[in-house]
């Protein structure tokens, strides 16, 4: 346990709950504030489209150990994870600790802790503390591309999020831009209310069925500690330097087997199969099920264009030339990562040339007394939030020996190179992608707690791989602690 020292957490989202969670029980004052009017981060009503949703199973898309309720679907959704979040919050007496509609203005930083100004329900506020978390994660602000002619164009723009009632593609005519998971989503569930649906498109990406032959989540089958031995990671043990060095075959065989088999399961049409050979483009992969049945019955017609500009009336000029008629434009282009409060000492540490700079995805190198939790978006982020929120809390109870500034300078650096090359879409640097273990275990070896997870190295690689294996982890930090 530690001196009791106060914690503001920014954002109620899945990395804010567990980190208050985390951080409550290791003995932190802990307060959180979150801007909009319920918990929930991306989950929140005012922020999911219809149909959303999630990516993972249900046996993996949890807390370790808090699992989901079994009536839950096994793919559960937005209404369903918001329950789920609820429920945790409930059980883990956070709702006490948590300042809704309250959005955080200013991050100052002070020689003895933090200023954190924000504006509630009752005006202007200031909680002083001695260290903050940023919890606000990687969906901040909408991406919308700047296209000539918008302000002449007579029907609706939105972006995916805006999406949020379920009539809105009713009788219409509506044009999904993007080819990532939320614009299929989007694009499927418009095929089924409008009178017409085109998704346009630059790039495609490569998707997976949520479900596998025999009813097997997708997810438990790409999952796992063998699956991550066939992606190069920035620190090999000593299989994975022969698989990616002398015995690159077996990689290159394991990841054109699994193209064929999503290609089949999904009857991808050509249009939609992605030059780019896995494991490469994996940053830009997702679930979906529901999108290409749609394309093969002509509910969903496919451009691989780009918008030009937009007509005037209701029509949309493509690059190609060609006109489509639209009443709605929804565009499902991503999001841009942006952190206003941070005071510009705090901000030019954390940023270097518009790149996050974390060590271990989670703390400024300069200032540890600040830390960011959902900086490491992976597979499985609620679980990566959740074993990072022990990680910050043994560096807050300054029970975790840390680098030099300098040392931990160049490994983010070299790791940010590395990611830039990698996951090239993500070259901001707050990624991991399907890296999850690999991440994790630098954690857990960090924190001095087993890296292994079960009794042995058969369950370890081919186990179900769920969150439940670190279900002790905060009893293995103390245990660890007190034999000091």
């Amino acid at each position: 346990m530690v001196e009791c020292k106060r914690v503001v957490v920014i954002g109620a989202g899945i990395s804010g709950l567990v980190t208050a969670k985390v951080l409550r029980e290791d003995g932190f004052d802990v307060r959180v504030l979150e801007k909009e009017s319920e918990i929930g981060g991306v989950w929140t009503p005012s922020r999911t489209y219809p149909g959303l949703r999630t990516n993972n199973s249900r046996d993996t898309y949890a807390f370790a150990d808090h699992p989901y309720d079994p009536g839950a679907d096994m793919f559960p959704t937005a209404a369903q994870v918001r329950e789920y979040l609820a429920s945790y919050a409930a059980r883990f007496e956070l709702n006490p600790v948590i300042r809704l509609s309250t959005r955080v203005t200013e991050v100052a930083r002070h020689e003895d802790g933090f200023t954190v100004t924000g504006i509630g329900p009752d005006g202007p506020a200031e909680l002083a503390c001695d260290f903050v978390v940023v919890c606000t994660g990687t969906y901040s602000e909408p991406e919308l591309p700047d296209i000539a002619g918008r302000e002449r164009f007579a029907g609706t723009v939105l972006h995916s999020s805006e999406a949020t009632d379920p009539a809105l593609f009713a009788g219409r005519r509506v044009i999904v831009v993007g080819a990532g998971k939320s614009a299929l989503d989007c694009a499927a569930w418009a095929a089924a209310h409008a009178s017409d649906c085109t998704l346009v498109f630059r790039t495609p990406h490569w998707m997976a069925p949520r479900w596998f032959p025999g009813r097997i989540p997708a997810d438990q089958v790409l999952l796992g500690r063998i699956a991550e031995l066939f992606m190069p990671y920035h620190r090999r043990n000593r299989v994975e330097r022969f698989l990616h060095g002398r015995g690159r075959a077996l990689p290159r065989i394991f990841w054109r087997t699994v193209e064929l088999v999503l290609r089949t399961l999904l009857r991808m049409p050509s249009i939609l199969v992605p030059e780019q050979r896995l494991p490469r483009g994996l940053e830009n992969a997702g679930f979906t099920s529901e999108f290409y049945p749609m394309v093969r019955s002509g509910r969903i017609r496919l451009r691989r264009t780009t918008i030009e500009s937009f007509g005037p009336d209701a029509e949309v000029c493509l690059a190609d030339g060609d006109r489509l008629a639209a009443d709605i434009v929804l565009f499902a282009t991503g999001w841009r990562q942006t952190l206003p409060f941070l005071s510009a000492d705090l901000a030019s540490e954390l940023l270097q040339d518009n790149v996050f700079r974390l060590y271990r995805h989670i703390l400024p190198p300069a200032e540890p007394r600040l830390g960011f939790i959902g900086y490491a978006s992976s597979t499985a982020c609620q679980l990566t939030s959740e074993v990072s929120a022990h990680w910050l809390s043994q560096v807050f109870a300054d029970e975790l020996k840390l680098p030099t500034v300098d040392e931990m300078e160049a490994e983010t650096a070299r790791v940010g190179a590395w990611l830039a090359e990698e996951f090239p879409a993500r070259a901001r640097g707050f990624y991991v992608g399907p890296h999850l273990i690999h991440h994790i275990d630098d954690l857990l070896t960090d924190m001095g707690v087993p890296t292994r997870r079960t009794r042995n190295a058969l369950t370890e690689y081919l186990g179900d791989f769920t969150p439940a294996r670190y279900a002790d982890l905060a009893a293995q930090r103390r245990a660890r602690a007190a034999a000091r």
